[in-house]
This record gives C-alpha cells, structure tokens and sequence, in this order.
C-alpha cells in the first residue's frame, strides 16, 4: 500500500473513532439527564447505578481519546479534515451538553446533601430526648424499712 494509501486508511480509521465516541457521548448524555432526574426523585439507589454506567463509559471514551490522539500525532496535518468533520463537531457539542448537564445536576445533589445533613442532626436530638426522656422517667430507688 502506498504512503497515500496508508495516510488515507488512517484518516478513514480516525473518523470511524471520532463516530464511535458521539455514539458513546449520546449514550453518557442519555445517561446524565437520567441521573439529573433520579437526583430530582431523591432516587439515589438510581444514581449510583446510573453512576456505575457513565464510569463504564468514561473508561471506554478514554480509549478512544488515547486512540484519536495516537492518530492525530502519526497524521499530523493529514488529520485535520477528519477533526473538522460533522463527527468531530457532534462530539464536541454533546461534550458540551454533558458539562451542561452535570452543572444542573451538581447544586442538586449539594442540596440533597445538605438536606439529609439537617434530617440527619435532627434524628440525633431526636434520639437525645428520647433517651434523656426515659433515663427521667425511671422511678428512682425506693428505700424500704423491712423492720418497720
């Protein structure tokens, strides 16, 4: 195969990961809204399976970034027209919907925290003045006088 070959089949194979990581990034997007809205629903048993996923994906869109940089480097000028192709585009754009997204979810998840912390200190004055309640509450020793 000629270099022009090579440097052609090497653009192809770059473009075939730049499709591959939008449709990870539309699933990690499905994904985040998902989890904004079992954040919402105090669902947090969803949230930590909806966590799980997008890890499961992040490691995956890592490779793909590792591979899309390898590629660029052994490309170099050659790389562009794929980097500047409707794929590259999508991908930067539903990165930036993943961002935006994860910024609604944040303040949501900082007030179910804080929340929680409140119920939390609550219960804990709460069980305060219930066992303060029965330690008052036991009638104290009766001395008797048997001789009497």
């Amino acid at each position: 195969m000629s270099r022009n070959g090579n440097i052609e089949g090497q653009a192809e194979t770059l473009l075939d990961l730049l499709i591959g990581q939008c449709a990870d990034l539309e699933s990690l997007l499905v994904l985040s809204r998902r989890e904004t809205q079992a954040v919402e629903q105090h669902d947090f048993e969803a949230v930590l399976r909806l966590v799980e996923q997008r890890a499961s994906l992040g490691d995956r869109l890592e490779v793909y970034h590792q591979q899309i940089a390898e590629l660029r480097l052994r490309l170099g000028e050659a790389a562009e027209p794929p980097m500047r192709s409707a794929a590259a585009t999508r991908a930067a754009d539903l990165a930036a919907s993943i961002l935006a997204q994860d910024g609604l979810t944040r303040p949501l998840l900082a007030a179910a925290r804080a929340e929680l912390a409140t119920q939390q200190q609550q219960l804990t004055q709460n069980r305060r003045g219930v066992s303060a309640y029965l330690q008052e509450g036991r009638p104290g020793a009766v001395a008797c006088d048997q001789q009497a």
